[in-house]
């Protein structure tokens, strides 16, 4: 399990909208989206830790693959294992588009207030 510490401090005197850094942010105001943000970044961030694992096996098992080919001209897999490595790709890619909303909501939002 993974934990993520983060400050959120409120400070209406802020001349900015917002100040921070690594482990902390300041905003002039809170509100309801800025929750939004502030929560769904981290969760995010720990989502695709998950997702660069995956996707760190999956290229050391290609790699293998082509060291194999490379050496043997042969191509050793079974086939169906091969399609299944492909599949588990395809479905990283599609989850951590889809599932993790990486380019909805958050992204306005950030824009807006930089405006």
């Amino acid at each position: 399990m993974r934990k993520y510490d983060y400050a959120v401090v409120d400070k209406p005197s802020l001349t900015t909208w917002m100040k921070g850094g690594l482990d902390y942010i300041v905003l002039k105001s809170l509100d309801i989206d800025g929750i939004w943000i502030i929560s769904s970044v981290p969760g995010q961030s720990i989502a695709l830790a998950h997702y660069i694992q995956q996707v760190d096996d999956m290229v050391e098992e290609f790699t293998e693959i082509n060291h194999i080919m490379e050496k043997t001209g042969d191509f050793i897999r079974k086939r169906k294992k091969l399609f299944q490595l492909m599949d588990l790709a395809n479905s990283n890619l599609a989850d951590v588009i889809i599932r993790l909303h990486l380019f909805d909501r958050d992204m306005q939002l950030w824009r807006e207030r930089m405006q």
